[in-house]
Parts: structure tokens; sequence; C-alpha cells
């Protein structure tokens, strides 16, 4: 039965590093409503000097296939967000309205660069929540402070953000460190939701994998939590699930 909800992937093609083509876009939809996925959100990169999307090219993107991926009735429904990368251009952006958020508008995807973050990101995820909008963390299990100090994610779940795991990085797609990371960060309890990140067909049997790892050691309600519970709080705007 299909009931999981994913928060991140990159199914709309041609945008950026994800589905090249409408077909590889139906491949991942199908495979992920295979997994157990009922709802999949679109959430393509806006990075500026490596994908230049601003929020009304996403959306007449996501516009040109959204009736041909919603007809598959073998698929998930979908809906559209963004993949915010927290530079200074994005972050202003995100202050004007110039954003893609999750639908409801309650909460944002945000990606930070690999090996540091912004100076002042308490202050500035502080000024996000003041609008209205849950922060959700992209993958933290991926950053290097993070994965050196666990308790800098604690800090920012305390100033209102949430985190999200990518599910294949508990399976190896992302390197031992990530790996490690992933299940450091799983065993404290400091993940809110869990999703695909799903970028090629070939992705999703990683994320069933990954599913998989989080039943065996956690079990179904654990699976419950991060894709279902989670993922419905996060877009009705709580941090209470």
């Amino acid at each position: 039965m299909q009931r999981f909800v994913d928060l991140h992937c990159h199914f709309v093609p041609g945008i950026d590093d994800g589905a090249r083509t409408i077909e590889e876009s139906r491949q991942i939809l199908s495979g992920l409503f295979h997994a157990g996925f009922a709802k999949v959100v679109a959430t393509p990169h806006m990075r500026p000097g490596l994908f230049d999307n601003d929020c009304e090219q996403l959306r007449h993107a996501y516009a040109l296939v959204e009736g041909d991926l919603s007809a598959n009735l073998q698929g998930p429904e979908i809906a559209l967000s963004a993949e915010h990368y927290f530079d200074d251009v994005v972050f202003a952006r995100i202050l004007a309205g110039k954003a893609v958020p999750y639908p409801n508008g309650k909460a944002i995807l945000l990606e930070f660069y690999e090996s540091d973050f912004p100076f002042s990101i308490d202050q500035r995820l502080a000024d996000i929540a003041r609008r209205g909008m849950i922060p959700v963390i992209a993958h933290p299990e991926r950053y290097q402070p993070i994965a050196k100090t666990p308790e800098i994610l604690e800090r920012l779940l305390d100033v209102g953000a949430a985190a999200l795991l990518d599910l294949a990085a508990l399976v190896g797609k992302y390197g031992r460190r990530a790996t490690k990371t992933a299940e450091e960060l799983l065993e404290r309890g400091l993940y809110f939701a869990a999703c695909s990140d799903a970028h090629r067909p070939n992705d999703v049997s990683e994320v069933a994998r990954g599913i998989e790892y989080i039943v065996k050691h956690y079990g179904d309600d654990e699976v419950g939590a991060l894709l279902v519970d989670g993922p419905a709080a996060l877009l009705a705007g709580t941090l209470s699930r």
C-alpha cells in the first residue's frame, strides 16, 4: 500500500542534474510508487552559478510536464518545491518571497555547502522561522561540519529547523563517512523525516534498501515516523508528529 511522502526528489526533466527526459521522470515516479510512495514533491535545484533557476523558471518547467506525469495511473501524486542553496542570493530571495517552499508555504528545503556553513546560520534559520516557514535541512549527513560534530545539527534544530535524511546514505551511496554520519544522526533521533533525493531511475533501489535498513534496525514505526508522520507535519507547518 502506498502511504509514504517524499519531500525531496529531482524528477522534473532537463532543469538540473536530475531526470534528463520525461521517460526518466516516469520511471523515477513509477519506481517510487511501487516502493510505497503515495506523494512525491519535486525539488529541483535553485543554486546560482550552477543551476541558475529562479522560481518562475522552476514553475514553468514543472508545468510543462505536470499533466503528463499526473496522468500516469501507476504513479504517485506530485507537487513542486525546490532545493534552495543557502547562499546570500537565495537567502535574499527567500526573505523576499521569491523562493519555492513546500506546498502550503509552511516549510522550505535548504541545501548547504558541503565543507562549511554560512556565517550566522543560526540567525538566518531563525529569520526564516519567524516568517512562518520551517527550515528543512537537506541531507545533513553529507556536511563535513556535522560529520565531525553532530552537536552542530542539534543546535540548528533548537532554532526551529528540521533534518531530512537521504535514505540512500544508509546503504553507502555517498561514501563511508556519509553512511556513518547518517547512522549516528538516526541513532540520536535527530531526523524528522526522510526522502529519496532520487535523480535517476536506478536510485530507487537504494531508497528501498534504505527503508529496509530502518525496518531492520528500528522497526516499522520509525519508517512511519520518517516517511509518513514527519512529512505530513512539515507540510502542515508543525514540528509535532
